[in-house]
């Protein structure tokens, strides 16, 4: 899926509005809720782990509340936004999901998953929900990931979803670009 480059401002009017519908996303067994501030202290708990950081690109070790604080504002500049990930309505957050506007026509799924609930493939769930919501909200832009190279289980994901690796350079240390460029084939 390709998309047009451009210098035009990142901000989407409305992200967290078009990302989750109704407060938000309900998946067989999860949902996906936008961060909420009661949700920093468990945001942390989930985040601080270096299992988890290392894996994901964009999250500082250790992430502190204001790290928490900060992603659970991002919306109010209109770049981004994530959600609480929860197995069911009203259970445990179990990780995180979302979404960031590099520039005018690409935009970058995010994920992480609490290192507790890794092996029952909520994962998968989760990223796929975003991406499916992500492809049906954006099909204008090209949807990108970065991810570390060592994250192997990260990138057997995004394979399965249909991201592959790209020339262009990633924008944060040690992680690699890939683009979605095929259906989603994740059961």
């Amino acid at each position: 899926m390709g998309g047009r480059r451009g210098a035009s401002s990142a901000r989407i009017e409305h992200l967290q509005q078009k990302l989750f519908p109704e407060e938000g996303l309900s998946t067989r067994r999860l949902f996906l809720r936008p961060l909420q501030a009661a949700d920093a202290f468990q945001l942390v708990v989930l985040t601080n782990d270096p299992l988890v950081a290392a894996g994901v690109s964009f999250l500082r070790q250790p992430f502190t509340l204001a790290d928490a604080q900060a992603l659970i504002a991002m919306p109010r500049d209109q770049r981004g936004c994530f959600a609480a990930v929860r197995a069911g309505e009203d259970g445990p957050m179990i990780g995180c999901a979302g979404a960031l506007s590099r520039n005018a026509s690409d935009i970058e799924i995010g994920f992480w998953l609490g290192a507790p609930y890794h092996g029952k493939r909520y994962g998968a769930e989760m990223a796929a929900a975003m991406l499916d919501r992500l492809l049906e909200v954006f099909p204008e832009r090209r949807i990108v990931a970065e991810c570390p190279r060592e994250n192997s289980a990260s990138w057997r994901l995004l394979k399965k979803l249909g991201f592959g690796p790209s020339e262009d350079a990633a924008t944060r240390k040690g992680a690699r670009l890939l683009i979605f460029d095929a259906p989603a084939i994740v059961d």
